[in-house]
């Protein structure tokens, strides 16, 4: 396919600049191919869920999975005044248990390293957010070094030892000393 896009002056018609470039089909014997901007999550192939995960806790995981924001694995939604994380209760309430039995599927999902929570401090204000171990589902691109940070006990088996000492060099330029 050829796509052509055309920049023209709306006062005057005339076409002030035009590009062409050749895209992959939408659809072709192979199948569909599905827009880059939709949601979804990518797993590691090669990295096994942990043993003391059930079927049961695997399938409310890949639920939660549908609900990160790309680039971060935030548990989020998007709302008018821009990108909310979910609440431990509304966690609770999408995974459908109760409150003690969702407590205790949150603690466990931490304690496994599958799911981070994080305090963000913004003035006085203190926010709970949950995050996504990326070994086990991803919703982005690259992991960043912050996603790095939160699960890096999990993520050093599996990536490369340069990847790791490049992001604890960019870590260290970021971490200003207190005198």
């Amino acid at each position: 396919m050829l796509q052509v896009v055309k920049n023209v002056n709306t006062s005057t018609g005339e076409v002030v600049s035009e590009k062409q470039k050749h895209i992959e089909d939408i659809l072709t014997d192979e199948g569909y191919k599905v827009p880059t901007h939709k949601l979804g999550a990518k797993i590691f192939a090669d990295v096994l869920f942990p043993q003391e995960m059930t079927d049961s806790e695997i399938g409310k995981m890949a639920r939660l999975a549908k609900l990160m924001i790309a680039t971060s694995n935030m548990l989020g939604y998007r709302a008018r005044a821009g990108i909310r994380p979910y609440s431990e209760g509304q966690l609770i309430e999408i995974i459908g248990l109760s409150q003690k039995r969702g407590r205790e599927f949150i603690e466990k999902m931490m304690r496994l390293g599958v799911i981070q929570k994080n305090i963000r401090k913004v003035g006085n204000i203190e926010s709970e957010e949950f995050y996504i171990n990326p070994a086990y589902f991803f919703a982005g691109r690259r992991i960043s070094l912050n996603l790095y940070l939160l699960f890096r006990e999990h993520l050093d088996p599996i990536l490369p030892e340069w990847v790791r000492r490049e992001f604890w060099q960019t870590a260290n330029k970021q971490v200003k000393p207190i005198y």
